[in-house]
């Protein structure tokens, strides 16, 4: 007997979540850089560049045919509730394309917060997500918790998945790779934050890291190894925050307390930003020089106020409306002109940047999510 599509996503959860989570099988270690997988690749750089200028231009909405299929099911499994805005402005960005290119859809969206504690909502979101058996599935990959469940996903062919914020690739999954990587290579941010701030300040750095895992090695160790290029900067301790405000703004406490000479706090996520930023408000120390990763409102914000000295903003909506873009074209039988990764534009923002430049950033950056923006574009 034959069992209702599904059920037989519940029992196939089950499986996945009983899996053995063995250091090996969840490595995430191994992986290609953007510009390594091309060039092993290099079929994927046209691909690339045809889905990047899609996502550049307005919208082509489909024929008036095909807006009669039926609705394709899309879930997504977001760790949005956290001080960055990336994945709410991604979701609005997501609706609104989706809304212009005109393909029948629904959507089941679930929000969690960021750190490991987060993991086991994660999967209980992630089980009802697939009893509504999904056509689509934009997930995140940031913990070796994610990459057996992933992975038994994709060997089964249904739903297809998008990875968003990780840009990528993972070696073990070569030949079995989901449909699309979508968002803005960590490694670049984090090197043109290392080849600022090292010419802004010399001696002792601290690292803000999140837990360990893909994000810490992505932006903390690769801005480390960035930064020990120029050996006139010392790094003297490294704390992982697992992403949240309370314990970035305690370790900040702590390094202050250790290393008064400290010149340098290198923060990986915007949480981690903003809570470094209070305990050093807290210490009245306005010499140390303070990042910010990603760009978003709180951290224009505290780039205007002087909280933040510097921040990598991401051109935030393009991921979203890459994946519309993405999913509209497979749903219409075009998958096959589709790249593996979408890596978005990163720009360079500081506080002595000028409102009339960060303003424009800001309207190309939240082109979709912000209602101002918007109303550029005539809606």
């Amino acid at each position: 007997m034959l069992l209702p599509r599904p059920y037989i996503s519940f029992l196939f959860l089950l499986s996945l979540l009983s899996a053995s989570f063995s250091p090996l099988a969840a490595d995430l270690t191994d992986y290609w850089e953007v510009d390594a997988y091309v060039r092993e690749h290099p079929n994927q750089r046209l691909l690339m560049s045809m889905l990047a200028a899609r996502v550049s231009a307005p919208a082509e909405p489909v024929s008036d045919k095909q807006r009669q299929l039926a609705p394709v099911r899309i879930a997504k499994i977001y760790p949005g509730d956290q001080g960055s805005d990336y994945w709410r402005r991604n979701l609005q960005a997501f609706t609104y394309r989706m809304q212009e290119l005109g393909l029948p859809y629904e959507l089941s969206t679930y929000f969690s917060g960021p750190t490991e504690q987060d993991i086991s909502q994660q999967m209980a979101q992630l089980e009802q997500a697939l009893n509504g058996d999904p056509d689509y599935l934009v997930y995140t990959l940031s913990g070796p918790e994610h990459v057996p469940v992933i992975e038994r996903i994709i060997a089964r062919g249904r739903p297809k998945v998008i990875l968003q914020n990780i840009t990528t690739p993972l070696h073990r999954w070569d030949g079995m790779q989901p449909l699309l990587y979508a968002g803005f290579d960590h490694v670049t941010g984090s090197r043109m934050l290392a080849d600022y701030m090292s010419r802004q300040s010399e001696g002792d750095y601290v690292v803000l890291m999140p837990a360990r895992g893909y994000l810490s090695e992505v932006r903390g160790d690769s801005f480390v190894r960035a930064m020990g290029r120029s050996g006139s900067h010392r790094l003297v301790e490294t704390y992982y925050t697992d992403l949240s405000e309370e314990r970035a703004y305690r370790a900040t406490l702590d390094a202050l307390q250790r290393h008064p000479q400290l010149h340098t706090i290198y923060a990986c996520a915007t949480d981690i930003a903003l809570g470094a930023a209070r305990a050093l408000r807290q210490q009245g120390r306005e010499d140390v020089l303070l990042n910010g990763w990603g760009g978003g409102a709180n951290e224009l914000n505290a780039l205007r106020d002087g909280t933040l000295d510097v921040t990598v903003m991401r051109m935030n909506d393009d991921s979203g409306v890459a994946i519309a873009e993405a999913i509209t074209q497979d749903a219409l039988g075009l998958g096959k002109y589709l790249p593996l990764i979408f890596s978005g534009e990163l720009v360079l923002v500081d506080r002595h940047m000028s409102d009339e430049t960060l303003q424009s950033y800001r309207q190309r950056a939240f082109r979709y999510s912000d209602s101002s923006a918007r109303s550029e574009l005539g809606e």
